[in-house]
């Protein structure tokens, strides 16, 4: 079974869609949690897993990081917050980040192909 120091069960039943810690890659749920303790705040995770028929029916390709269980969307409502998630992420290695205004993506979804050392916003 998944454990992961920060996090519990319930906050991965609370995203959109709710899904579970097992769902999870555990090598990312690692990653999670030393960004958790590099960036010294609570994160409140918006989106986790999600699985490609969901991907698909809400139009994307099905291809996220979301959809291995190696992305979440952490809430973010202040800028001073988005630093602190943003730099203990590239601390942590992580080099695949969106940001959104409410939101910050975090994915290591180079390890199953997608472009590495990209950051990119959710504005338009």
């Amino acid at each position: 079974m998944k454990k992961c120091k920060y996090f519990a069960e319930s906050e991965f039943k609370r995203c959109d869609p709710p899904c579970s810690m097992q769902d999870m890659d555990a090598g990312f749920l690692a990653l999670l949690d030393e960004v958790r303790e590099r960036a010294g705040i609570p994160l409140v995770l918006n989106c986790a897993y999600r699985s490609i028929a969901h991907d698909k029916a809400k139009g994307r390709t099905g291809n996220s990081a979301h959809c291995s269980g190696m992305a979440v969307d952490i809430r973010c409502l202040n800028s001073g917050t988005r630093w602190k998630i943003i730099r203990a992420a590239l601390a942590c290695g992580i080099t695949r980040i969106g940001v959104g205004k409410t939101f910050v993506h975090i994915d290591v979804g180079e390890r199953k192909g997608l472009p590495p050392c990209v950051i990119w916003d959710y504005y338009n």
